[in-house]
């Protein structure tokens, strides 16, 4: 029994101190090492053990063996706000107007129009925010869906998959710089109860091959992508609404430079850890993962608007991404 409580004292001891020292390198050095940034992709799969360690802590019963609430205390800091229920505060302000949005990268490979029509109609979204539309498609959901969302921003003829933007609402097309964000962003002004609404969907570059070259290019890509997407909303007074596939997680540096500007719709209405990708299960090389893997499909809003509810949507069976929905309350102070 001896023998037993000093493995497991051992073993609480190892992982504390293995956490410790990527908690400590995360807080330091960031995305700046293609490593780190990958191993922060599935961090919170690092807190698979710690029910384990919590138990051989007691097993050992020993002083040190409570170290094992560092792990506990990281773990909380980084995603405690997802075990929480949403706030009280999102049941408030009934009165206020509601604008459902959805962001749903539909993958390019996609055939059927009925699925993705039919999860679209489901979620009762106001405005949609596509990823990986192909004109085929396009032209297929125009059929199914089109008279719901007479607005919609145009393909763009070099694309041969982009973002788009359709809407219940009249939506006006805002000019980007074509050049750096070609196929990847649609920034439109929507005109939701007499109010000017900005609208900003993003397709973030995808990691690239895992080689160490490729995916220091991915990380910078990205981080100079959403620089582009912040200047471009940058002294705006309109309500915002920016939402899409980020291919980033909660600890990358892209989703947290968005969260210091702006509140995100899941957290403040949702439920969970809100995974979205993949929607299958699959592997990696050699390496099995399992389906909703990861979080990279968000919806992020100005302090203009309050989140009602959000949520992931049902999977379509063909897309390898679930779509968020969320439904805004439209604020009624401080309008531009």
């Amino acid at each position: 029994m001896i023998l037993i409580r000093r493995l497991a004292l051992f073993l609480v001891l190892l992982y504390t101190e293995l956490l410790s020292i990527w908690y400590l390198a995360f807080l330091i050095a960031d995305d700046s090492l293609w490593p780190l940034g990958l191993i922060n992709a599935f961090a919170v799969y690092l807190f698979a053990p710690l029910p384990v360690m919590i138990g051989m802590a007691v097993l050992a019963h020993r002083r040190l063996a409570w170290s094992v609430v560092i792990p506990v205390f990281i773990f909380l800091k980084l995603f405690g706000a997802d075990l929480l229920p949403p706030s009280p505060t999102a049941s408030a302000g009934a009165s206020e107007p509601v604008l459902t949005v959805m962001t749903y990268n539909v993958l390019y490979t996609s055939t059927k129009a009925p699925p993705i029509a039919a999860a679209i109609n489901r979620a009762g979204a106001d405005i949609v925010a596509f990823q990986e539309l192909t004109p085929g498609m396009a032209h297929k959901l125009e059929d199914e869906i089109g008279q719901l969302y007479p607005y919609r921003t145009p393909m763009h003829s070099a694309c041969p998959a982009e973002v788009a933007i359709w809407s219940r609402y009249p939506l006006t097309l805002e000019e980007v710089d074509e050049a750096d964000v070609l196929c990847r962003v649609r920034h439109v002004t929507v005109n939701f109860m007499e109010r000017r609404v900005r609208v900003v969907n993003i397709h973030a570059w995808p990691f690239a091959e895992f080689d160490p070259v490729h995916m220091e290019q991915s990380f910078r890509w990205r981080a100079e992508q959403l620089a582009l997407v912040l200047e471009i909303v940058e002294g705006k007074p309109e309500p915002l609404i920016l939402l899409g596939d980020l291919n980033s997680t909660p600890l990358h540096r892209v989703y947290r430079t968005l969260a210091a500007h702006f509140t995100d719709a899941f957290r403040e209405g949702g439920w969970g850890l809100g995974h979205t990708f993949s929607t299958t299960p699959g592997r990696a090389g050699v390496v099995p993962y399992p389906a909703r893997l990861v979080r990279i499909d968000y919806i992020f809003h100005s302090d203009h608007w309050q989140t009602a509810s959000a949520w992931v949507g049902e999977w379509d069976g063909y897309s390898d991404h679930l779509p968020v929905i969320a439904r805004l309350r439209l604020l009624r102070q401080g309008q531009p």
